[in-house]
């Protein structure tokens, strides 16, 4: 039996140049502190759950794409912010690629930050082609 391969390094990098376009304030995994430039939108590309290996020929996941929108005065939801840029991320939906399938996108409540940033979740299912074939010098450092 082979050795088993997870390929979220792969994923994540995928997540992040597809959301390129919607905004260059894009983090794997986890947001820097609140320090440089201020920005008023940013994504958040992370796999939070555990990848499981359910047949031989695929692996399945679940991905999250959080969306930040900087508060209005009084610190209420910019809600048109944050609706237009997941706007833009559901519309990347089903994503296809020789590494994985992404589909069936939910939107989850995310809330307040207690930074000044109110966010939404989007949260999807991801089927991992295991006869993937991903060079080192494809990946990016996280």
């Amino acid at each position: 039996m082979g050795n088993t391969q997870y390929p979220r390094e792969g994923l994540l990098k995928s997540l992040y140049e597809l959301t390129a376009d919607i905004t260059p304030n894009r983090f794997v995994t986890t947001r820097p502190n609140a320090v440089g430039k201020q920005m008023d939108e940013f994504l958040l590309v992370k796999l939070p759950q555990r990848i499981t290996q359910p047949g031989d020929t695929y692996q399945l996941t679940t991905g999250q794409i959080a969306v930040f929108a900087r508060d209005i005065q009084g610190g209420l939801e910019n809600s048109l912010v944050l609706e237009r840029i997941q706007d833009a991320v559901c519309s990347l939906f089903p994503i296809r690629s020789n590494l994985y399938l992404a589909t069936r996108p939910i939107l989850l409540p995310g809330g307040s930050d207690g930074a000044g940033f109110h966010s939404l979740i989007i949260q999807f299912n991801i089927r991992i082609h295991k006869d993937f074939d991903i060079h080192p010098t494809e990946l990016f450092t996280l």
